[in-house]
């Protein structure tokens, strides 16, 4: 593997098409990032790291979803309607 496909994988990732398992781990032996490739590495780490907020707060909109729901009454399992206007 060399400097231009981990950037490729790792551009993948951030649009949505996994490219490998996780954790990720670097790969052995690639050596020094080459310097012409330092503006992409770096846009990449921005690019995750604007993403990995976004992840953070929908994860804290979902928290709160599933508070909201811990919240009905579980009285009547066989009850098939919600009212979420009263």
């Amino acid at each position: 593997m060399i400097w231009a496909d981990l950037l490729d994988g790792l551009e993948a990732e951030l649009t949505g098409d996994p490219a490998g398992d996780l954790p990720w781990h670097p790969p052995a032996g690639l050596g020094p990032l080459p310097e012409h490739l330092e503006d992409r590495a770096r846009t990449i780490l921005r690019a995750q790291t604007s993403r990995a907020r976004q992840l953070r707060t929908e994860l804290d909109t979902l928290r709160g979803h599933l508070g909201a729901l811990d919240r009905i009454p579980q009285s009547l399992p066989e009850a098939v309607y919600l009212d979420i206007d009263g």
